[in-house]
């Protein structure tokens, strides 16, 4: 379905974009109530099914009724009106959520620029807001060389609509950014915007898409949907434009860009379910449908589109037989593991091989509990020790004490819930030929662990080399210049955390602009299993969180517009930042869009950050980037939002991906 418009009206814009999260009422009356307050419109009242203002001669209309709901702005322009239309439908069963926003200029005027209205970006930050197929954010996604192989997907997805301009640049750091963000605050809603962090990656990416298809010296390339590199026949149908005309041109050659990605995506056809469901809202809007109307078309357009499918999917399901559970016969000899309900062995047979091995004495038992609390708890013991034995009434020390403590009892609450989860199993502990076999594949395990942990002992003596060299450098630069070495308090810097407790608790304590969810069982589980490890892990995410503090507290007071990956990656001497290689702003289509690995992702936040309380994390700082453990940092950027602060919802163990599972 395309529209169809009267010769006097030039369609400018439009998206339409998923939104699964409810209400979406509330966010995007919110977002484009501020947006109108901008051109002088009064703020609009929530609790009012109708509005309606004119100001200068502009007129605003906003209706909702139920599920659905219809914003109108009407603005005068030379010759004729600009009016940016908004419709919306919440999710009903077998339909996502959506909105679809159109401008259209009105009469016979000079034509006007297209580019996505002022609200759309704002709303793109509310939620995981989609095309149906990828994720549209409100700013340039960048791309790392780790990521090559993730965005290569996102351009080849089948369901994609809208097109990916990628932009590069091999001669200035800034020019880059500063062009993406460019394009993608003009095209938001209706295209993805990507740069690449470096030219390691152009170069990878080029490298896997071939020449024909590559985008270099500073150009960008928009790549329509459908886009499969393998069978691509026509590449130049995925236009380039060559870094001289950018650099000749700037802005203008831009827009040229922008003209072309707006007007491959404002007369596309709707997809099937808004099709089914736009003229019904409309209707239910003017009070002659009802609500439920609206799930019963979404109902028969499936009924009648997908006939064919459902009765493939009838027959696949029927054929689908599911696999009985490994059933072992435990023996000192033999491992037998069936899929077939056939192949159970019987019960007698069964309970004859598990009574031939005695269960454990529980005095050994016993026995062997106090050993693992002694040993895990030995260092956080004779802390608590030296603590009371020292302790005196300096002020000075009460924050270390109270900050000691408290690790030390999350130490203990986490290693309480270890020994009961352990205790707590009623089955009969067996002594088999198997738990061998386990015992030498761990065994394996802390081998290849002890050699990545000498690699990264090694890396980590080899960093702090180097940074003290850089730092007495430095220092002799400026005391030949007669100033005083940095002129910063060093007590800052001073706090070394021993365990990443100590780190959430002094971030609690010392952070204003960053937030610590419910995370503490998590990361306590990390101190108790890897103490060596944890040390490092702790000081990674204390840097990390004085660094999300630092870009909050700047972004809040609009000292800086970008996002923290760009805080990071533009760093000067006056930030605190992190690599960016630690740095991923988003997870795989594969992990956000299915609940089984989406859901733990999903942490508590304030009702003004997400109406629903609870919200996808996806941005996460790497603490280990690979192995096992390897620690995630699981974070929410709302210092341009509401609170203006990070919420950081999880310290832990990497969570479950495609991967694990």
């Amino acid at each position: 379905m395309t529209s169809t418009m009267p010769p006097n009206v030039t369609r400018l814009y439009q998206a339409v974009l998923r939104d699964v999260r409810a209400p979406i009422s509330i966010r995007l009356r919110r977002v484009f109530s501020e947006w109108a307050a901008e051109k002088g419109f009064p703020a609009a009242n929530p609790g009012s099914p109708l509005t309606e203002h004119e100001v200068n001669g502009s007129r605003l209309r906003m209706e909702r009724r139920g599920d659905c709901g219809r914003y109108i702005l009407d603005e005068p322009c030379d010759g004729g009106v600009l009016q940016t239309r908004v419709i919306y439908a919440e999710s009903v069963p077998g339909m996502t959520g959506w909105v679809m926003v159109t401008a259209d200029q009105r009469g016979h005027g000079a034509p006007l620029s297209a580019q996505a209205p002022g609200f759309v970006p704002a709303y793109l930050r509310t939620a995981r807001i989609t095309d149906g197929a990828v994720h549209l954010e409100d700013s340039p996604l960048v791309v790392d060389e780790e990521e090559v192989d993730r965005f290569l997907h996102t351009l080849a997805e089948p369901r994609r609509r809208v097109p990916v301009v990628v932009s590069v640049d091999s001669s200035s750091s800034d020019a880059a950014p500063s062009r993406a963000r460019y394009l993608s605050a003009a095209t938001a809603g209706v295209a993805l915007v990507a740069r690449f962090g470096d030219l390691r990656t152009q170069d990878r990416f080029n490298q896997v898409m071939g020449h024909e298809l590559g985008v270099f010296g500073g150009g960008i390339r928009t790549y329509l949907a459908p886009f499969d590199p393998a069978a691509e026949r026509y590449p130049y149908r995925h236009r380039p434009m060559g870094g001289g005309m950018i650099r000749n041109e700037g802005d203008r050659a831009l827009d040229k860009a922008i003209e072309g990605v707006i007007g491959a995506t404002a007369y596309m056809s709707l997809p099937d379910e808004v099709i089914a469901t736009l003229r019904v809202v409309n209707r239910v809007l003017a009070g002659r449908s009802e609500l439920r109307e609206i799930a019963e078309a979404v109902h028969s357009a499936r009924a009648v589109a997908d006939p064919a499918r459902e009765e493939l999917r009838r027959r696949m399901m029927a054929k689908t037989v599911r696999p009985a559970p490994a059933i072992v016969i435990e023996d000192s000899r033999t491992e037998i593991a069936s899929q077939s309900p056939s192949a159970e062995p019987e019960a007698p047979q069964r309970e004859n091989a598990e009574a031939s091995v005695p269960a454990p004495d529980p005095s050994e038992l016993a026995q062997s509990v106090a050993e693992s609390v002694v040993k895990e708890l030995r260092a956080d013991l004779e802390s608590a020790l030296s603590l009371a034995a020292t302790s005196g009434p300096l002020v000075d020390e009460s924050h270390g004490v109270s900050r000691q403590l408290a690790v030390l009892t999350a130490h203990v609450a986490g290693l309480r819930d270890i020994v009961g989860a352990r205790c707590g199993n009623e089955e009969p502990l067996h002594v088999t030929g198997s738990d061998a076999e386990r015992l030498i594949g761990e065994l394996e395990t802390l081998r290849a662990e002890h050699k990545v942990l000498l690699g990264e002992y090694e890396e980590a003596v080899s960093d702090i080399r180097r940074m003290t060299e850089r730092v007495r450098h430095l220092e002799r630069k400026l005391a030949e210049t007669g100033q005083s070495v940095y002129g910063i308090a060093l007590g800052d810097d001073l706090f070394e955390p021993a365990s990443l407790m100590e780190t959430l608790i002094e971030a609690r304590q010392r952070l204003t602009h960053v937030v610590i969810g419910d995370t503490d069982a998590a990361a306590t589980r990390l101190d108790l299993h890897h103490p060596a490890l944890s040390r490092i892990w702790a000081a990674k995410a204390w840097d990390a969180l004085r660094a999300l503090d630092d870009f909050a507290r700047a972004r809040s007071s609009c000292q800086f517009a970008g996002g923290f990956y760009d805080w990071c990656a533009t760093g000067s001497a006056d930030r605190l930042t992190i690599p960016v290689g630690m740095l991923s702003m988003r997870e795989s289509q594969s992990v956000a869009n299915r609940p089984k690995f989406s859901a733990p992702r999903t942490f508590a936040v304030p009702r003004e950050v997400d109406p629903s309380g609870r919200l996808l994390m996806e941005a996460h700082v790497k603490l280990r980037p690979v192995g096992y453990p390897a620690p995630r940092l699981y974070f929410h950027d709302d210092s341009g939002g509401a609170t203006g602060k990070i919420w950081v919802g999880y310290v832990g163990d990497h969570l479950p991906n495609t991967r694990t599972n």
